[in-house]
């Protein structure tokens, strides 16, 4: 046995080295980052592999910021008011080719100190040099105790009131530019705001009364084409050239015979003649209508121009 010992002892110690080793390149394969190891019976088999790389993308990637517009983001397209940008707070919509805006942010930048109120659908605003009320669905706004016509209606969006850019733009005294799709709109106060002017009363009166009594049942277009047609027969030299001795020309209008042009007019048939005698036209440049059930002789003897409501226009 003691010729033994020591050759056991060798032999432990040389498998000891032996671990130690295997260890040692086991460990420093790993630090290489160049090997992966997998089970073979007897052992490991170290293989080689390309060691990974990284890119730091934060030095690739430019960081975005937005252009803050009076501590708000910018909208595309803007809208400026005597160089305030109001795009972030009014609303923007096409409606039938037109550009609606929304009033009241316009108002404000305008008149800082305007008391503006909207409630169902109604718009009201008030300060020392403007009175404001535009209401969802008419077809007209009032400034300072002027009607302003609005052909496609008030429109109410999110309960904010949203009227014609240009509509709105003459009502209050200002230029306007880039009043187009996808364009920033510019408004620029150059003159007061409109203000409510005298009429000729008689005139008032009687085209008042004769719009009610043909067109009392029809909508504001059709009430303005009746107007319109009184009114061009004043200008043209064949008629008669006062509102009231065209109304009462023997053989024209069925009211004057039938009576109906003594009642008295609603408020939308004084509204229609107000705007007509502003300027406002329908039906062009025509001088006859006659009701769309009834053949006439305006149908054989004139040129046919449109058709509102329940009238036909002719020339």
């Amino acid at each position: 046995m003691k010729k033994h010992l020591p050759s056991a002892a060798v032999l432990a110690a040389l498998l000891l080295v032996l671990c130690l080793h295997a260890f040692a390149a086991e460990r420093t394969s790993f630090d290489s980052g160049l090997s992966t190891s997998a089970s073979s019976g007897g052992g490991y088999i170290f293989t080689q592999c390309q060691e990974p790389t990284y890119t730091d993308y934060m030095d690739v990637i430019p960081v975005l910021t937005a252009a803050p517009t009076n501590g708000n983001l910018r909208t595309a397209p803007d809208i400026t008011v005597n160089g305030t940008s109001v795009g972030h707070l009014a609303a923007r919509v096409t409606a039938n080719g037109v550009i609606y805006v929304e009033a009241g942010p316009i108002l404000e930048v305008l008149y800082p100190d305007i008391s503006l109120t909207t409630q169902d659908g109604h718009l009201t605003a008030i300060s020392g040099d403007l009175s404001f009320h535009a209401i969802e669905d008419d077809c007209y706004f009032l400034v300072n105790d002027r009607y302003l016509y609005v052909p496609g209606g008030v429109i109410l969006q999110d309960g904010e009131v949203l009227l014609p850019v240009d509509v709105l733009a003459e009502a209050l005294g200002c230029s306007v530019q880039g009043n187009a799709e996808g364009q920033d709109i510019v408004l620029k106060q150059v003159e007061p705001a409109v203000n409510g002017r005298a009429y000729n009363e008689d005139d008032l009166y009687w085209l008042s009364h004769a719009i009610f009594a043909e067109a009392g049942n029809q909508p504001m277009k059709g009430r303005i084409a009746v107007g319109t047609v009184i009114l061009n027969r004043v200008a043209d030299p064949t008629f008669p050239n006062t509102v009231e001795e065209v109304v009462f020309q023997p053989n024209q209008f069925s009211p004057v015979a039938n009576g109906t042009i003594y009642r008295d007019p609603d408020k939308d048939s004084i509204v229609a003649a107000k705007l007509c005698l502003d300027g406002v036209k329908e039906a062009d440049d025509c001088l006859y209508f006659n009701v769309t059930t009834m053949y006439s002789w305006a149908d054989r003897a004139r040129t046919y121009f449109c058709t509102i409501g329940g009238h036909n226009f002719y020339l």
